[in-house]
């Protein structure tokens, strides 16, 4: 089953033809971020087949989620000999297959795990408390505004 992209797209992520060895698993590699995506977005193909951009995008992370393996197939994140010691961005070599959670942001998917909601104010603290204003923070500005 051909996926959204192709090994050409991968050799553009990484400015270079693919290794005979890279070649081997490219498509393989490819159809497994795409099934990561369609998990999450199970109409996906259809989205693509009417929108260019959207096309183009979801391009471009499938393969740079597999030019992130290629960049840094060992996974190491860093090296030390002697003296001499060095670090790789995992944002951009990390070796492990993976959508990032820039990359699901991008395509609207975005969920940092955090969120919050706004309290409902209902004037009694500021009644209660004749509107002191060492007390100001907990139950409103002054001049009538409640704090939220």
């Amino acid at each position: 089953m051909p996926t959204i992209a192709a090994k050409t797209d991968v050799q553009v992520s990484l400015l270079r033809a693919l290794t005979p060895v890279e070649d081997e698993y490219a498509d393989r590699l490819l159809r497994r971020v795409e099934v990561m995506l369609l998990v999450q977005i199970p109409d996906l193909n259809d989205q693509v087949e009417k929108d260019d951009t959207l096309r183009e995008l979801v391009t471009a992370i499938e393969a740079e989620a597999v030019a992130r393996v290629y960049r840094n197939p060992t996974a190491l994140k860093q090296e030390a000999d002697g003296s001499y010691s060095y670090s790789i961005n995992t944002l951009v070599a990390s070796g492990l297959l993976d959508v990032l959670a820039s990359d699901w942001a991008r395509l609207g998917y975005g969920n940092t795990g955090i969120s919050s909601s706004a309290g409902a104010i209902d004037g009694y603290a500021k009644a209660r408390y004749n509107g002191r204003p060492d007390l100001w923070f907990q139950s409103g500005w002054p001049g009538g505004r409640t704090f939220l």
